[in-house]
């Protein structure tokens, strides 16, 4: 029974951007039990889409290898038998959501890669039919998953909110897919420790809004409105126009809008309905011009 091991798992999913998610499991006796340390590498999505970044969870399991992995010895399992569950599905239609899987385990001084296909059949089907150590691989996923917390199958399907910038801490797991050394147990040419290198550059500005003209006369600090979160997902962006009037209080009113993305038409008409003006102005119309930008990064087509 191996004392380590490392899973590489490819998840990939129908719904996105990101459709891809790359996980680094490694696992190994800390003496009273196992310590599992996890880093999720997601790429960079297209323009204006999630920023590529790199997230670690950690966690101890107090049990022992055989344990966590059911019996089950990694190192005893015929390479024939794992070949003929990756050809189970040659002639089944493509899979558009799965997890590839490769197990890497050292027995005794050879180190040995065993590969794993979860189909999305395996993943959702009540009566997937899903083969012994498919199954078996499944369940230790399962069991490392508990105890690091909520993965990639845990997420929302789309943020509206602020583009993440999430932490991107420099810990050994960390650079060690940085300097390539999991890139080969992902196969498939999937350059895993790019992305991470491309997680470790600086993020990009978040959403502006800016007052590009106001006429004939300023307001008294006017606040912006405010980037509507449906507008950031869909990537609008864009100049409003609108005209208004300048009620006896300073206050305008009858706003219209001239033109300018839909999305962004109503915030603007809400924030400037909370702006004042002095009273010079009182009684006068009005035209004013908002810019939203989205300040985000151009990545893969």
């Amino acid at each position: 029974m191996p004392d380590s091991l490392v899973i590489a798992r490819h998840s990939f999913i129908d719904v996105g951007p990101p459709f891809d998610f790359y996980e680094v499991i490694r696992v190994g006796s800390d003496g009273s039990g196992l310590a599992v340390e996890r880093a999720l590498v997601t790429p960079l999505g297209p323009t204006c889409g999630p920023v590529a970044s790199v997230e670690v969870s950690s966690g101890a399991l107090h049990q022992s290898m055989s344990d966590l992995l059911g019996g089950e010895n990694p190192c005893a399992i015929p390479e024939k038998e794992l070949h003929r569950e990756l050809k189970r599905c040659k002639h089944c239609m493509p899979a558009f959501s799965g997890m590839d899987v490769t197990m890497q385990v050292s027995c005794g001084e050879k180190p040995r890669q065993l590969r794993m296909d979860i189909l999305d059949r395996d993943l959702f089907d009540p009566a997937p039919h899903t083969p012994e150590h498919t199954s078996w691989t499944m369940g230790v996923l399962s069991r490392l998953d508990k105890v690091l917390g909520p993965g990639v199958w845990d997420r929302p399907m789309f943020s509206v909110g602020d583009t993440e910038t999430r932490s991107r801490p420099d810990s050994e797991l960390v650079q060690e897919i940085r300097d390539g050394k999991y890139d080969a147990l992902f196969g498939k040419g999937e350059l895993v420790s790019q992305i991470a290198l491309d997680a470790a550059k600086l993020p990009p500005p978040p959403p502006s809004i800016e007052i590009e003209s106001v006429t004939p006369i300023a307001p008294i600090s006017p606040k912006l409105p405010v980037y509507p979160p449906i507008a950031k997902a869909a990537r609008v962006e864009g100049l409003v126009n609108v005209t208004f009037e300048i009620s006896a209080e300073g206050k305008p009113q009858n706003i219209v809008v001239v033109d300018g993305p839909r999305m962004l038409q109503q915030s603007v008409i809400d924030g400037l309905s909370g702006w004042s003006f002095s009273q010079s102005a009182w009684g006068s119309s009005g035209r004013a011009a908002i810019r939203f930008r989205r300040n985000c990064t151009a990545g893969p087509s």
